[in-house]
């Protein structure tokens, strides 16, 4: 252990050891909080904020992690709710008003805050079922050389029997700004074969692999192939439903009109990092976004917040 991540370990029980149901976590190279209360537990990671396990009492975890994951500085999870900003995917499938805003041509997939170490702001034990983590990143343009405007993000994240995910950003570059961003949720299935989502019946999607062009979605959507869509539901609640464990994972939105939804499926599996071949039958992505046209303008002093709500009934509910 370094003498760093050691130091980091001391500061954080020395703020919040206090807290009921609160241990920080080691994983190699990266400081986690451990969550526990009497409707759920979670982890946190403090690089990018991202959650990467919740479950709530007495249900199976809800998100999917890699047991590939590698656990480095600078290197995304590959699981749980990494966080997409400011820009969703390759920088060239971007809105244009985005686009020209980021310098050079060296723009990482899905921006680059999901890689950063972000400030534990606070820990609140709202009541022994529900705890409250917020946790901030401040950007200065001056030494960003990816993004031009000072701002600043904030994600605030309540564990109770739901989880709740509140992310804010706030725009003080004294001008506008434009920006898409996805809370890129990996959710665990037991079987990809038995799965279909709901709650997208006739909503427009972009077929990410048809060369981006409209489509329309008749009835709920199963997996039997590579899938990378982007919809634009009318509704705010989309669900998977598991037949296998029967159960129902209800994702809801809040100031979001497009939503992801991503299976690598075989072949494309055995070419990504930190994913086992046979890995694409345990999970799903479904992503609540503000992605394509969907995307965010804010003029300075504005400030946007995007919000998910994850919750897991049993299908006889």
């Amino acid at each position: 252990m370094s003498a760093d991540i050691g130091q980091q370990v001391q500061q954080l029980y020395s703020q919040f050891g206090d807290i009921p149901g609160i241990t920080i976590e080691i994983h190699k190279s990266l400081l986690a909080i451990n969550v526990l209360n009497d409707s759920a537990e979670a982890t946190v990671f403090i690089q990018g904020a991202q959650v990467s396990h919740y479950k709530a009492h007495p249900q199976p975890a809800c998100l999917w992690l890699s047991p590939e994951c590698e656990y480095k500085t600078g290197q995304s999870l590959r699981g749980g709710i990494p966080l997409c900003w400011p820009w969703f995917g390759q920088l060239d499938k971007n809105p244009e008003a985005i686009r020209l805003q980021v310098p050079g041509d060296q723009a990482p997939a899905h921006g680059f805050v999901r890689e950063r170490d972000w400030c534990v702001d606070s820990i609140i034990a709202d009541s022994s079922h529900s705890t409250r983590l917020t946790l901030s990143l401040d950007i200065a343009a001056d030494d960003e050389p990816l993004w031009p405007f000072n701002c600043r993000l904030e994600m605030e994240i309540v564990i109770a029997d739901t989880l709740s995910i509140q992310f804010r950003v706030h725009n003080h570059s004294g001008k506008t700004m434009h920006y898409s961003t996805a809370l890129h949720s990996y959710f665990a299935v037991n079987h990809i074969d038995h799965v279909s989502v709901s709650g997208l019946d006739q909503s427009e999607y972009l077929d990410c692999l048809d060369d981006w062009q409209s489509k329309n979605q008749q009835g709920p959507l199963t997996i039997t192939s590579e899938v990378d869509r982007l919809y634009f539901p009318s509704e705010p609640i989309i669900t998977i439903n598991d037949q296998k464990t029967q159960r129902r994972l209800l994702i809801e939105s809040q100031n979001s009109h497009s939503a992801v939804l991503w299976n690598p499926w075989i072949d494309k599996a055995k070419r990504l990092s930190a994913f086992a071949d046979a890995a694409y039958r345990e999970m799903l992505c479904v992503e609540t976004a503000n992605a394509g046209k969907d995307y965010v303008s804010l003029d300075d002093g504005q400030s946007h917040e995007l919000k998910l709500t994850i919750s897991s009934q049993s299908q006889q509910h």
